[in-house]
């Protein structure tokens, strides 16, 4: 019904839940997504697309093709891990704005599309990070260490990821 509805042409709104796209979007702010084909889609573009019977708004990293299909590799700004591919095909669409009390973010602005597009290049550069650091630590560290208590250095990273995006956000919005 809701595919019905945007191919029509309509936008619909959506009210996010959860903490995964803090601090551009938190809990209760109301979105609104507009159709999109998803091989229009840039890094950065924020989607919402169906994952195992829920909704959930993320953020485009990478695009890939393979054969004739395209794959999109998404994550929240507030995660360290990539979600599993999305197919076109769970693509409902765009998130257009973005409401928070009486502001409304515009994100297909030229403003908020480079904003978009510089978010979507950092985040994918942390992302190989990340990956590069897990699988160097790996190599180098002996197993005793890589318990659980390794995932302390990434807790701490999390803080000052969250602190240096309220204060960008801060300033943005």
């Amino acid at each position: 019904m809701i595919l019905r509805y945007l191919d029509n042409g309509k936008k619909i709104a959506l009210r996010v839940s959860g903490k995964s796209m803090h601090p551009l979007m938190r809990g209760g702010d109301p979105i609104q997504i507009e159709k999109c084909d998803p091989k229009e889609l840039f890094i950065g573009d924020i989607i919402t697309f169906k994952k195992d019977g829920l909704y959930v708004t993320h953020r485009v990293l990478w695009l890939t093709k393979k054969g004739n299909g395209i794959r999109l590799i998404t994550k929240g700004d507030n995660e360290i891990n990539t979600d599993p591919p999305v197919l076109p095909l769970s693509v409902l669409g765009k998130v257009a704005f973005i409401e928070r009390g009486n502001r409304t973010l515009r994100l297909n602005t030229p403003f908020w599309r480079s904003m978009n597009r510089l978010l979507g290049v950092i985040s994918l550069v942390e992302t190989l990070c990340i990956h590069l650091y897990r699988s160097t630590a790996g190599r180098f560290l002996p197993v005793r260490i890589l318990a659980p208590t390794s995932m302390k250095p990434f807790l701490y990273y999390r803080q000052i990821k969250n602190t240096g995006l309220r204060f960008t956000t801060g300033i943005i919005v």
